[in-house]
């Protein structure tokens, strides 16, 4: 009665835990030679055995229930080797871009802390340079911009840029 009952697919619960509990090693190990992986191997056995369930209604009683079992494994062991193939393809695809936005995202950090350390050194000016100074740098005026802005000459911005440059230079060759 059981070996009739395994012989065939499974049409209820009763009849497919009966078919799970004596297939399920035999698959297990026939995919475990194929592949040397056991998560591998255990993946693709839980996904046969769904589709079994999933197919209990639709099973064709005329092929013996092992040659569609293990059909149904070597195909989704197939379909799983591809996705992951295609996977590691799109990984190392990936891989310089993802090393690239590290790389920008450090030097974006770096700028940031330099950024801030010029900005206090931009607070030990006197307050007229401070104001060019931020204007052009940070803001980006150009001097015609900065000297309209301040009611100065954009020969005096232009000083002042330049004592500034020359005052952060000098921190920046101390640190």
């Amino acid at each position: 009665m059981i070996n009739k009952i395994l012989q065939r697919a499974p049409t209820n619960e009763k009849e497919f835990f009966l078919a799970y509990r004596y297939w399920y090693r035999k698959l297990y190990y026939f995919l475990y030679q194929k592949t040397q992986c056991s998560n591998l191997a255990e993946d693709v056995v839980q996904q046969t055995f769904l589709i079994v369930w999933e197919r209990k209604n639709n099973a064709n009683q005329q092929i013996q229930f092992s040659t569609q079992l293990f059909q149904i494994a070597r195909t989704k062991l197939i379909d799983e080797l591809r996705r992951r193939a295609l996977n590691r393809k799109y990984v190392a695809f990936e891989k310089p871009f993802v090393l690239t936005q590290y790389e920008d995202l450090e030097r974006q950090i770096a700028y940031k802390g330099e950024l801030e350390y010029v900005k206090e050194l931009i607070t030990q000016m006197p307050f007229m340079r401070q104001q060019v100074f931020y204007l052009h740098k940070i803001e980006e005026l150009s001097y015609k911009e900065i000297a309209v802005k301040l009611s100065i000459s954009p020969k005096t911005v232009e000083n002042h840029v330049s004592i500034g440059l020359k005052f952060i230079k000098k921190f920046f060759k101390l640190s």
